[in-house]
């Protein structure tokens, strides 16, 4: 099978890939904290992972993972990486433009971080009004949260470390990996699902490393497993081969 990674391919390759296509996947991580027990590119290798399976799926060509984004609450852990929201919109522009130039019209951006996705949503904006392009961001915990009412209260957790298994459990190690829960900034709060008072959604700024001491939270990471990790790996492949297929179908 020829290879889907563009990265991979030669520039006729990409051309020839392209002569019958005109989508292609992007896949966005991060380099942050997830624990003890996860790698820093842990959004990474899980963009990277369900690209490549959706691209190969579906025969369409895979870009290079961009490997940094929008962590600044995360900054507290070393090995940390931080692009500024408005500059990680820019660059992701810069780079769809290339791919616009040699014939895509579709783009599909698989998420791995929940702070790249307020940036995405405006290159999505930013390349339908200058180039008609149709493009949009799935991310694997909304997702799954929607389709089969995943909790996704958590960073490095049970699930996001299954997830991360599947991905690549060579680099897990789950030896490390301990529930610690978040603590709230003052009493009158809670953090499940994000800071609440009074059982409504409070948007505080707080970096992580104030609500937790390993950068990373969750109930029962303990509980992670591979086995755990295949089912929804495979759950959220599934969902975005149909949605490659249905973004095909869009008139432009």
């Amino acid at each position: 099978m020829k290879t889907v990674m563009i990265e991979e391919m030669s520039w006729s390759d990409f051309q020839e890939a392209m002569s019958s296509n005109d989508l292609i996947i992007v896949p966005v991580g991060s380099t942050e904290s997830h624990g003890p027990h996860n790698p820093l590119g842990t959004d990474t290798h899980i963009a990277l992972a369900v690209a490549k399976a959706v691209g190969e799926k579906m025969g369409v060509p895979v870009a290079p993972v961009m490997p940094i984004g929008f962590a600044r609450n995360l900054m507290g852990f070393p090995g940390t990486v931080n692009l500024d929201g408005e500059l990680l919109r820019q660059v992701m522009v810069q780079v769809c433009e290339a791919f616009i130039r040699h014939g895509a019209k579709r783009i599909l951006f698989i998420n791995g971080h929940g702070g790249n996705a307020n940036a995405l949503r405006f290159v999505a904006n930013d390349l339908y009004e200058k180039y008609g392009v149709i493009a949009t961001n799935s991310e694997w915990w909304t997702t799954l949260h929607q389709l089969i009412g995943l909790n996704v209260s958590e960073h490095g957790g049970k699930h996001e470390t299954s997830f991360m298994m599947a991905a690549n459990h060579r680099i897990v190690d789950m030896k490390k990996a301990k529930t610690v829960p978040r603590t709230p900034p003052a009493d009158g709060f809670t953090v499940d699902e994000g800071v609440k008072f009074r059982g409504a959604s409070v948007p505080l700024p707080l970096p992580v490393d104030k609500l937790t001491p390993q950068g990373s939270y969750g109930e029962d990471v303990e509980g992670a497993s591979k086995e755990i990790g295949d089912r929804l790996f495979d759950t959220y492949v599934d969902f975005c081969v149909g949605l490659c297929a249905e973004l095909r179908k869009i008139l432009i």
